[in-house]
């Protein structure tokens, strides 16, 4: 008798592929980048986008392409991009090409010079990350951003003592900006310590690249009015920011909960979505009617990370990023809608 033939591996949903190709992520950029013209008064066009979503596709694939050629190949999209290495390759330096005629072609001088330096960032950051595989570069590392931390939380403290009374609205905004800078640095001390992927790294990785992508999202609206400090430490930029990192930290707690590093953030992940919505709650009360929408949208965006958080076993793991990028890209969807959000 002939042998059964061999069993053919399950066809994957289609809603995978989205995740797979990193459109998920893409998604959640361009929902949000209307959100943040409408706050600043921005006019984008069709270039604004088509640029933002090419970068946004071409970074998440080349971590992912990084991340499998480091044998840290965990999750399906990893696998996926690496085994597809020899067309994603070539299709990504052709959408790189397109994405940089267009925009030395058709973006105003003060957007392409901002996006040029957040380019250098991100490289800086891919760098960084490489760098951490090695203790004593690590220590250099931690040393120079315990640095930042520090002399971020001094101003933030002189900027709270010397207020002037006109401004006495902000205090709120700088007080939870203070609690979050001495949160990073006291991660950073405590990673000083350890070696390997240890809690305090998951963090630090989350925080700094979702605020890497909060800016890549506010760049063109911020950069239309040139207001440089908001985009770089303004609350509604730095509190999506809060969100981004939350989406990517959650999705890595629901797809692999038993990893040792994962276990006690699992129990600590319900707290930073509860101090995320707190600070974006506590923030509307100052803010003016065109930021509003996008705070109270941050607020949601925690939300919705808890209640997907409390059901994460009635879920298979493979949908984890799809369902948190939705939620993202959901919240938007219906900021839209709205407009700006009058006081009372």
């Amino acid at each position: 008798m002939s042998a059964p033939p061999p069993l053919s591996p399950p066809r994957p949903p289609w809603w995978q592929w989205i995740n797979w190709l990193a459109l998920d992520a893409v998604a959640v950029a361009l929902a949000w980048l209307p959100v943040f013209a409408t706050m600043t008064g921005a006019r984008l066009t069709p270039v604004n986008y088509g640029v933002l979503g090419a970068a946004v596709w071409l970074v998440y694939l080349l971590d992912r392409l990084l991340d499998s050629s480091q044998g840290q190949a965990t999750a399906e999209r990893h696998r996926f991009a690496r085994a597809h290495a020899r067309w994603l390759l070539p299709l990504m330096g052709a959408v790189a090409a397109a994405a940089l005629w267009a925009s030395l072609h058709h973006l105003r001088a003060v957007t392409l010079l901002a996006g040029g330096g957040l380019v250098g960032a991100v490289l800086l950051y891919f760098a960084c990350l490489a760098a951490t595989r090695y203790k004593a570069l690590r220590q250099i590392l931690l040393l120079l951003l315990g640095l930042a931390l520090t002399a971020l939380l001094a101003s933030t403290a002189l900027a709270l003592a010397f207020l002037p009374s006109e401004l006495s609205s902000s205090r709120g905004s700088l007080i939870w900006q203070a609690v979050a800078a001495a949160s990073l640095l006291a991660l950073v001390l405590r990673g000083r310590h350890q070696l390997g992927p240890p809690r305090p790294w998951i963090l630090l990785k989350k925080a700094f690249g979702g605020y890497l992508f909060a800016l890549g999202v506010a760049l063109a609206p911020f950069a239309h009015l040139q207001d440089w400090d908001g985009l770089l430490r303004g609350t509604p930029v730095l509190l999506f920011a809060g969100a981004c990192a939350l989406n990517s930290l959650g999705i890595r707690l629901w797809e692999a909960p038993q990893e040792p590093q994962s276990l006690s953030l699992v129990r600590l992940y319900p707290w930073l979505l509860a101090a995320l919505a707190a600070a974006a709650t506590l923030s509307l009360a100052e803010a003016d009617a065109w930021s509003r929408p996008l705070l109270g949208g941050t607020a949601a965006c925690a939300v919705g990370f808890a209640v997907l958080h409390a059901l994460r076993r009635h879920w298979p793991a493979s949908a984890a990023a799809l369902a948190a990028d939705g939620c993202m890209v959901a919240v938007a969807l219906v900021l839209r809608s709205l407009g700006p959000l009058n006081p009372g």
